[in-house]
Protein backbone atom coordinates (compact mmCIF):
# COMPACT_ATOMS: atom_id res chain seq x y z
CA UNK A 1 0.00 0.00 0.00
CA UNK A 2 2.59 2.35 1.06
CA UNK A 3 4.53 1.87 -2.55
CA UNK A 4 1.55 2.36 -4.05
CA UNK A 5 1.25 6.04 -2.84
CA UNK A 6 4.58 6.54 -3.25
CA UNK A 7 4.18 5.46 -6.86
CA UNK A 8 0.84 7.88 -7.57
CA UNK A 9 2.61 11.02 -5.79
CA UNK A 10 5.61 10.47 -8.43
CA UNK A 11 3.10 9.96 -11.38
CA UNK A 12 1.54 12.97 -10.47
CA UNK A 13 4.43 15.05 -9.61
CA UNK A 14 5.82 14.55 -13.37
CA UNK A 15 2.28 15.22 -14.98
CA UNK A 16 2.68 18.39 -12.54
CA UNK A 17 6.11 19.14 -14.10
CA UNK A 18 5.03 18.18 -17.23
CA UNK A 19 1.92 20.94 -17.44
CA UNK A 20 4.03 23.67 -15.90
CA UNK A 21 6.91 23.05 -18.61
CA UNK A 22 5.48 25.05 -21.86
CA UNK A 23 4.59 28.19 -19.23
CA UNK A 24 8.74 27.61 -18.54
CA UNK A 25 9.46 28.10 -21.78
CA UNK A 26 7.03 30.72 -22.53
CA UNK A 27 8.47 32.83 -20.04
CA UNK A 28 12.28 32.30 -20.95
CA UNK A 29 10.96 33.21 -24.62
CA UNK A 30 9.89 36.44 -23.03
CA UNK A 31 12.88 37.29 -21.17
CA UNK A 32 15.45 36.65 -24.09
CA UNK A 33 12.90 39.02 -26.45
CA UNK A 34 12.97 41.44 -23.63
CA UNK A 35 16.80 41.44 -23.15
CA UNK A 36 17.52 41.79 -27.38
CA UNK A 37 14.91 44.86 -27.11
CA UNK A 38 17.24 46.18 -24.88
CA UNK A 39 20.15 45.48 -26.60
CA UNK A 40 18.66 46.85 -29.49
CA UNK A 41 18.06 50.47 -27.69
CA UNK A 42 21.49 50.37 -25.90
CA UNK A 43 23.16 49.85 -29.47
CA UNK A 44 20.70 52.65 -31.27
CA UNK A 45 21.96 54.79 -27.93
CA UNK A 46 25.70 53.99 -28.77
CA UNK A 47 25.44 55.08 -32.13
CA UNK A 48 23.63 58.38 -31.22
CA UNK A 49 26.67 59.17 -28.48
CA UNK A 50 29.26 58.46 -31.44
CA UNK A 51 27.63 60.97 -32.75
CA UNK A 52 26.65 58.97 -36.07
CA UNK A 53 23.24 60.88 -36.29
CA UNK A 54 22.84 62.39 -39.55
CA UNK A 55 21.91 66.13 -38.82
CA UNK A 56 18.88 67.79 -40.33
CA UNK A 57 18.48 70.33 -42.99
CA UNK A 58 17.78 72.84 -40.38
CA UNK A 59 21.05 71.99 -38.60
CA UNK A 60 23.15 72.11 -41.77
CA UNK A 61 21.12 75.44 -42.68
CA UNK A 62 21.91 76.77 -39.38
CA UNK A 63 25.45 75.88 -39.20
CA UNK A 64 26.52 77.58 -42.84
CA UNK A 65 24.75 81.07 -41.98
CA UNK A 66 26.93 81.17 -38.70
CA UNK A 67 29.92 81.03 -40.59
CA UNK A 68 28.63 84.52 -41.91
CA UNK A 69 30.36 86.52 -39.95
CA UNK A 70 33.08 84.32 -38.90
CA UNK A 71 36.88 84.94 -39.85
CA UNK A 72 39.27 82.19 -39.24
CA UNK A 73 43.17 83.10 -39.29
CA UNK A 74 46.36 81.33 -39.24
CA UNK A 75 49.79 82.97 -37.99
CA UNK A 76 52.30 80.94 -37.36
CA UNK A 77 56.29 80.68 -37.65
CA UNK A 78 57.82 77.42 -39.69
CA UNK A 79 61.44 77.08 -39.74
CA UNK A 80 62.61 74.66 -42.86
CA UNK A 81 65.91 74.15 -42.90
CA UNK A 82 67.32 77.20 -43.27
CA UNK A 83 64.69 78.77 -44.00
CA UNK A 84 61.92 80.97 -41.77
CA UNK A 85 58.36 80.89 -42.67
CA UNK A 86 56.50 83.13 -41.54
CA UNK A 87 52.39 81.94 -42.52
CA UNK A 88 49.52 83.96 -42.57
CA UNK A 89 46.25 83.09 -43.52
CA UNK A 90 42.84 85.07 -43.78
CA UNK A 91 39.11 82.41 -44.27
CA UNK A 92 36.44 84.43 -44.33
CA UNK A 93 32.81 85.34 -46.21
CA UNK A 94 32.84 87.58 -49.27
CA UNK A 95 28.53 88.29 -48.81
CA UNK A 96 28.42 88.40 -52.00
CA UNK A 97 24.98 86.85 -52.82
CA UNK A 98 26.76 85.38 -55.94
CA UNK A 99 26.29 81.50 -55.08
CA UNK A 100 22.90 80.08 -56.08
CA UNK A 101 22.00 76.35 -55.28
CA UNK A 102 19.11 75.13 -57.61
CA UNK A 103 16.44 74.14 -55.73
CA UNK A 104 16.32 70.59 -56.66
CA UNK A 105 19.55 70.06 -53.95
CA UNK A 106 17.40 71.27 -51.03
CA UNK A 107 16.67 67.66 -49.55
CA UNK A 108 14.83 69.67 -46.70
CA UNK A 109 13.36 73.08 -45.83
CA UNK A 110 11.74 75.07 -48.94
CA UNK A 111 12.28 72.88 -52.21
CA UNK A 112 10.33 75.90 -53.97
CA UNK A 113 12.92 78.01 -54.82
CA UNK A 114 16.66 78.25 -55.11
CA UNK A 115 18.81 78.93 -52.33
CA UNK A 116 21.40 82.06 -52.55
CA UNK A 117 24.28 81.85 -50.52
CA UNK A 118 27.94 83.76 -50.60
CA UNK A 119 31.51 83.21 -51.65
CA UNK A 120 33.84 82.55 -49.20
CA UNK A 121 38.03 83.29 -50.17
CA UNK A 122 41.24 82.56 -48.54
CA UNK A 123 43.83 84.71 -48.00
CA UNK A 124 47.09 82.96 -47.82
CA UNK A 125 50.92 85.61 -47.16
CA UNK A 126 54.07 83.83 -46.95
CA UNK A 127 57.13 85.79 -46.00
CA UNK A 128 60.58 83.19 -46.08
CA UNK A 129 63.05 85.30 -43.89
CA UNK A 130 62.27 88.79 -45.21
CA UNK A 131 60.90 88.56 -48.09
CA UNK A 132 57.46 88.01 -49.00
CA UNK A 133 57.19 85.01 -51.73
CA UNK A 134 53.18 84.98 -51.88
CA UNK A 135 50.60 87.56 -51.55
CA UNK A 136 47.50 85.91 -52.94
CA UNK A 137 43.47 86.04 -52.42
CA UNK A 138 42.59 82.28 -53.15
CA UNK A 139 38.28 81.76 -54.71
CA UNK A 140 37.04 78.83 -55.64
CA UNK A 141 37.63 79.30 -59.35
CA UNK A 142 41.17 78.50 -58.27
CA UNK A 143 40.29 74.98 -57.96
CA UNK A 144 38.23 74.43 -61.38
CA UNK A 145 41.11 71.67 -61.80
CA UNK A 146 40.48 69.30 -59.00
CA UNK A 147 36.76 69.71 -58.25
CA UNK A 148 34.06 68.15 -60.72
CA UNK A 149 31.81 70.37 -62.85
CA UNK A 150 28.87 70.09 -60.34
CA UNK A 151 31.20 71.71 -57.73
CA UNK A 152 32.01 74.29 -60.46
CA UNK A 153 28.80 75.96 -60.37
CA UNK A 154 27.19 75.71 -57.15
CA UNK A 155 29.98 74.92 -54.26
CA UNK A 156 31.61 77.14 -51.89
CA UNK A 157 34.88 76.55 -50.06
CA UNK A 158 33.17 75.62 -46.76
CA UNK A 159 35.84 74.52 -44.33
CA UNK A 160 39.61 75.42 -43.90
CA UNK A 161 42.02 73.74 -42.45
CA UNK A 162 45.88 74.20 -42.17
CA UNK A 163 48.11 71.10 -42.54
CA UNK A 164 50.90 72.53 -42.47
CA UNK A 165 54.92 71.66 -43.92
CA UNK A 166 54.58 68.61 -46.06
CA UNK A 167 58.37 67.11 -46.93
CA UNK A 168 56.82 65.30 -49.94
CA UNK A 169 56.04 68.57 -51.43
CA UNK A 170 58.57 70.81 -49.88
CA UNK A 171 55.73 72.75 -49.71
CA UNK A 172 53.20 74.77 -46.83
CA UNK A 173 49.68 72.89 -47.29
CA UNK A 174 46.08 75.17 -46.75
CA UNK A 175 43.40 71.97 -46.64
CA UNK A 176 39.55 73.18 -47.83
CA UNK A 177 36.56 71.69 -48.32
CA UNK A 178 34.64 72.47 -51.81
CA UNK A 179 30.92 71.85 -50.97
CA UNK A 180 27.55 72.54 -52.63
CA UNK A 181 25.69 74.09 -49.36
CA UNK A 182 23.46 72.28 -47.85
CA UNK A 183 24.27 69.43 -49.24
CA UNK A 184 26.56 66.21 -49.27
CA UNK A 185 27.74 66.77 -52.24
CA UNK A 186 31.71 67.74 -52.17
CA UNK A 187 35.39 66.92 -52.19
CA UNK A 188 38.75 67.99 -50.20
CA UNK A 189 41.08 70.04 -51.65
CA UNK A 190 44.35 71.63 -50.97
CA UNK A 191 47.01 74.56 -52.42
CA UNK A 192 50.85 74.03 -51.84
CA UNK A 193 52.93 76.14 -51.44
CA UNK A 194 56.48 76.09 -51.89
CA UNK A 195 59.76 77.91 -50.70
CA UNK A 196 59.71 80.26 -53.89
CA UNK A 197 56.20 81.12 -53.58
CA UNK A 198 54.90 79.03 -56.54
CA UNK A 199 51.94 76.75 -55.88
CA UNK A 200 49.70 74.29 -57.19
CA UNK A 201 46.44 72.57 -56.12
CA UNK A 202 45.95 69.55 -55.17
CA UNK A 203 43.45 67.28 -55.49
CA UNK A 204 41.73 64.26 -53.14
CA UNK A 205 43.74 61.79 -53.39
CA UNK A 206 46.92 64.57 -52.71
CA UNK A 207 49.17 62.27 -50.05
CA UNK A 208 49.56 64.69 -46.79
CA UNK A 209 50.83 61.72 -44.09
CA UNK A 210 54.39 63.83 -44.66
Amino acid sequence: MTKLLITSACIALLFSCNNLSPNSKKTTSAIKKADRSQKDKSIAASDEDDGNVEPSFDEVKAELLSRYNKVEHVDTTIIVEKDTLHIQEKYYCLKDNAVIVPKKYLWGGDTTKDFVTHNFVSCIVIIKNKDTIINKTFRKSDFDNVVNPEERKYAIIFTASFAGYKKLYDSIVFCYSITVPLTDVGVPACIAVNRKGEYKMLDEYAKLEN
